[in-house]
């Protein structure tokens, strides 16, 4: 497997990696992932940490399993989580206005102009 994302587990980095494929198309919604065995030999890890890695899978909503039949990439995918960057932001615009307005009332209040300070 080649090291992508330095620091995760392998079971995560396959999970990413899966993820990153399911993204760019090239698995398609419905279509059969590989057996077990075969995913192992294709990401290079053991064959519990490709198991652990479609559990993952399964659990985030990426991948369908169907006993006796095989896992499979979900005919819808789950939304994925921003990143909350932009949230907090946005929250500390409104703190800054909200505190703005609070020391320009305080100033009127205690009979100062802005400029004071």
């Amino acid at each position: 497997m080649e090291p992508v994302r330095a620091g995760l587990a392998a079971y995560q980095q396959v999970v990413e990696r899966i993820k990153d494929e399911i993204r760019a198309g090239t698995r398609r919604p419905s279509e059969r992932l590989p057996g077990n065995r075969r995913l192992a030999e294709e990401f290079g890890v053991s064959l519990g940490t490709a198991q652990k890695a479609l559990r993952v899978l399964q659990d985030e909503g990426w991948v369908v399993a169907t006993p006796a039949v095989g896992v499979f990439v979900a005919g819808e995918l789950p939304t994925e989580p921003s990143n909350g960057l932009d949230d907090l932001r946005a929250e500390v615009h409104e703190l800054r206005k909200i505190t703005d307005n609070l020391a320009a009332r305080l100033d009127r209040i205690e009979g100062r102009s802005p400029s004071e300070g």
